[in-house]
């Protein structure tokens, strides 16, 4: 079982150590503002980080390629991350760890969508045809690739433009991009305000209940902070099996979630908290990023799980 927190200020003094023998207890946590986050407010909220003699403040991170290089610097002492940067940089050599599960997806997470009048029903007629993905060479990508190669359809038969979540409805709205490659709380946004239409479940097939994301540290960190990681890992544990009663991730959504209503909230489309680290998932991802070309070889993921 792992888990992940924090944000480090600068090295564990003693008077950042607890009675419990924790090496390190004020630590900072990189997130994103997105419901894969979602378990590191629910501990917070539940008192799981406290019990483990904790004192965790989350960091709002303003853009996913912020994650690694912010632990690796020392900016945070845990992130959350999705997967497959996780994986590039462990390829490349960057000594990385990942401590705990975050986040997993199920089937119409992450839809390519359209208008609600566009002659675009299925993955073939996108050939030659504007994707919007908020990031060409990261997640998004992955799904996307995989869905269409899965339909018979090659990568460079489609168009994929850059842009950001919130501006998508309005490139579809102008015709910019054809289809989106969406995520929420946009995705239910975009279907109650113009009724977006779902043309591709980028989360079936081969990527079937693919992981996410998760959380990770340093190599560094996680050597001179054994207990105070072991610590975050216990309180995360519980936080992401609270996370399996839907109420609880629907209330705290709006705490961190701008512009998300609380009843927005109680409706989106939310992944899978899964409660413990396994190494056959992850390697699903870096298995599924040899097969795309995006990692030009095999790697096996146990070299950075903690």
């Amino acid at each position: 079982m792992l888990a992940v927190s924090a944000f480090t200020a600068c090295g564990g003094s003693d008077s950042n150590k607890s009675s419990s023998g924790l090496e390190k207890t004020n630590i900072k946590v990189g997130v994103l503002p997105i419901p894969d986050a979602a378990t590191v407010y629910l501990a917070r909220s539940k008192g799981y980080f406290k019990a483990e003699g904790l004192n965790v403040t989350p960091t709002i991170l303003t853009n996913g390629s912020e994650t690694i290089s912010r632990v690796m610097s020392g900016g945070v002492d845990f992130s959350y991350s999705a997967y497959i940067p996780i994986v590039q940089a462990a390829t490349q050599g960057v000594k990385l760890r990942v401590v705990t599960d975050g986040y997993q997806g199920r089937s119409n997470l992450y839809p390519l969508i359209t208008l609600p009048n566009s002659p675009i029903h299925n993955a073939k007629q996108l050939v030659g045809k504007k994707i919007g993905l908020i990031n060409t060479k990261g997640f998004p990508s992955l799904l996307t690739n995989a869905a269409l190669k899965n339909a018979g359809v090659a990568p460079n038969q489609v168009h994929l433009v850059e842009i950001q979540y919130p501006n998508m409805p309005a490139a579809l709205q102008n015709h910019s991009i054809d289809a989106a490659f969406m995520t929420e709380p946009f995705l239910s946004q975009s279907q109650q305000k113009f009724g977006a239409r779902v043309i591709v479940d980028t989360m079936a097939g081969p990527t079937a209940d693919l992981p996410v994301g998760g959380y990770l540290t340093s190599q560094k960190f996680a050597k001179q902070n054994p207990k105070t990681v072991a610590a975050f890992q216990r309180a995360m544990a519980k936080a992401q099996q609270a996370a399996t009663d839907r109420n609880q991730v629907g209330q705290i959504l709006p705490t961190y979630v701008k512009g998300l209503s609380p009843q927005v909230a109680q409706t989106i489309t939310l992944g899978v908290y899964p409660a413990s680290l396994s190494k056959t998932r992850l390697q699903r991802v870096a298995d599924l990023m040899t097969e795309l070309g995006v990692i030009k070889q095999h790697y096996d993921v146990s070299g950075v799980l903690q």
